[in-house]
Formats: structure tokens, C-alpha cells, sequence
């Protein structure tokens, strides 16, 4: 039974693979591929090649020439492409914003978005951050790292980021138990209901040593030109310098920091 499990994952593998190579085959010089010249190219049998344009054909990420019959990149891949696009515009237009906020309050400023995904059939959410900026005279902990994947309950930049999504949504990417980190956590989801109610009231996030402890943090929402919610900019550093009385004052600022990022995003309040 194990085996066959692997041999089917290896399988399963080895399909995304050739897929891959299909689509990145075509360029601008070949806008358009047949099935026997890609078999011929790839060292596939052509039923392999057929039924694999086939399904990305399904998918949306090929499509067929009505006059030649051969294959094309797929209208979906725009759609793909500006996902991508979007994220890399708003590191553009953020990192001067967010840099310069770094030297002024001297700690870690982080770019941070949601990552939804699906698995088991469940979806669940993570933030991922993008950018990163810690002065070198500050730099006591990297928990903040380009890449990290954290949960959103336990963070600034996710409640900011959970409390923008439509509520239908957030009931499907919140799990049925929130995990504690630290004795500190919010681990009832009706408690984080109410705080994300008062995040979209106030604009902003704070969060003292949810996530670790000895580590607070305070976070505000980009948007983009059509209003929405795509990101969040957060402060992060250990609660003897983040203490509850600068918290607010830092939120409100970091609030202000937001909203030039976001006009500037194409965003009209």
C-alpha cells in the first residue's frame, strides 16, 4: 500500500515537472507549439504531451489557435501574472516609506501579506512577509525574517490583514482552535472576533507578546486603487522598548506611513 502511495505521489511529481516545461516553452519567438514538435523537443511520448496540454488547456493556462490549431499561453496566466505583478509594484512603492520608518523608530518594519491556501479540503490562512527592515543597531532578533510564514491570530500584521477580509472568509480560513504561543495569545475565536472589529474601527493593530513573548508589535492595512485590503505594514521589537504607552503613538504613526502608501498605490480613501 505504501509503496503504491509513493509511486503515485512520484508520479503526480513527475506530471507537474513536464507541465512545467511545457509552458515554459513557449516564447516570444514561439508563441505557438504543436504536440509533435514539443514530443519531439521534451523526449515525451506524444499521447503524454497531448494529455498534459490537454489538461492545461482545462485549466486556462493554455489555449488552442482557432486558425492553426496549436497551442498558446492561456488568458489565465494574466491573471496569474498580476497577482505577481501587484506584490512586486507594492514593494516598490512601499520600500522608501517603509525604510525610512525603520530609521526613525530604530526597530524591525516588516511588508507583510496573507497567504491563503488549501489543504485536507480546509483552507487556512498565513502571513508571509515580503520586506524587511532592521537597523543594524537594533538588530536583536531576525523574527521577522523575509519569507517567515506566521499564523495571523497571534500577529499585528494579521489581525490587520484577517479584520479586512469579507467575513465569510475569515470563517473559512480561521481554524476551529486558535494555538497559543505564549500565555498571552488570543485563542478564542470570539474574543479575535470583537479585537478584529476594533481593528477596522481604529485602523490599526496591536499585539503584546502573542506571538513570543517579550516581542510587540503594531501593524496598519495597505490598499490598493480598488480599496482593498493587499497588505499590512507592521513595527516589531522587544516590549522594554515597545512599551504600552508608546504602542498607541507608534500605531498611529505607522497609520499615517500606511495611507501615503496607499494613495500612492492608486488608493482614494
Amino acid at each position: 500500500m505504501a509503496s503504491a502511495l509513493a509511486e503515485r505521489s512520484s508520479s503526480g511529481v513527475q506530471s507537474v515537472e513536464r507541465a512545467i516545461a511545457i509552458l515554459k516553452s513557449f516564447s516570444i519567438d514561439k508563441p505557438e507549439r504543436g504536440v509533435g514538435e514539443l514530443s519531439r523537443e521534451l523526449g515525451l511520448h506524444k499521447s503524454t504531451v497531448s494529455r498534459l496540454m490537454t489538461t492545461l488547456e482545462r485549466g486556462g493556462l493554455l489555449s488552442r489557435s482557432p486558425e492553426s490549431q496549436r497551442y498558446r499561453l492561456g488568458i489565465d496566466l494574466l491573471g496569474l501574472a498580476a497577482h505577481v505583478a501587484g506584490y512586486m509594484d507594492l514593494r516598490e512603492v512601499a520600500r522608501p516609506y517603509l525604510r525610512r520608518v525603520a530609521d526613525e523608530c530604530q526597530e524591525s518594519v516588516n511588508l507583510v501579506v496573507l497567504d491563503v491556501s488549501e489543504r485536507g479540503g480546509q483552507r487556512r490562512a498565513q502571513v508571509v512577509n515580503l520586506e524587511q527592515f532592521v537597523p543594524p543597531t537594533r538588530q536583536v532578533k531576525n523574527i521577522g525574517r523575509v519569507g517567515r510564514r506566521m499564523p495571523p491570530h497571534c500577529t499585528a500584521a494579521g489581525k490587520v490583514l484577517l479584520a479586512y477580509l469579507p467575513p465569510e472568509e475569515r470563517e473559512q480560513v480561521l481554524p476551529d482552535v486558535l494555538e497559543a504561543f505564549t500565555p498571552h495569545t488570543v485563542t478564542r475565536r470570539d474574543h479575535l472576533q470583537v479585537e478584529l472589529a476594533r481593528v477596522r474601527q481604529q485602523g490599526s493593530a496591536i499585539v503584546q507578546e502573542e506571538l513570543e513573548e517579550g516581542l510587540n508589535a503594531v501593524a496598519a492595512p495597505i490598499h490598493d486603487h480598488t480599496g482593498s485590503v493587499i497588505a499590512a505594514a507592521s513595527i516589531a521589537g522587544p516590549a522594554y522598548r515597545l512599551t504600552p504607552q508608546e504602542l498607541p503613538q507608534l500605531a498611529a504613526h505607522l497609520g499615517k506611513v500606511a495611507a501615503r502608501i496607499s494613495h500612492d498605490m492608486g488608493f482614494t480613501a
